[in-house]
C-alpha cells in the first residue's frame, strides 16, 4: 500500500499523465470529427488544418500514455 509521501505523489503524478493523456486522445478525435465535418461542408483550408491538428493531439496523447504512464506503472 501507500506508505509514505513520496510513493502517493508517484501515484498522482502518473494519474495526471494518464488523465492528460486521454484527455489530449479524446480532444484529438473530436477534432477529427471537427475536420470531417468541415471538409463535408466544403471548407478545404479549415478541414485540413483540424485535421492536422487532431493528429497531433492523438499522437503526443499516445506518446505521453506510452511513455510515461506505462513506464511507470511497469516499474510497480
Amino acid at each position: 500500500m501507500l506508505s509514505n509521501f513520496a510513493e502517493l505523489f508517484d501515484v498522482a503524478v502518473t494519474l495526471a499523465y494518464a488523465v492528460l493523456g486521454a484527455g489530449l486522445v479524446g480532444t484529438g478525435v473530436l477534432v477529427e470529427l471537427r475536420s470531417v465535418a468541415s471538409l463535408g461542408g466544403g471548407d478545404l483550408v479549415l478541414g485540413v488544418w483540424l485535421a492536422a491538428m487532431g493528429v497531433v493531439a492523438i499522437a503526443a496523447g499516445t506518446m505521453l500514455f506510452t511513455d510515461k504512464v506505462r513506464a511507470r506503472i511497469g516499474d510497480a
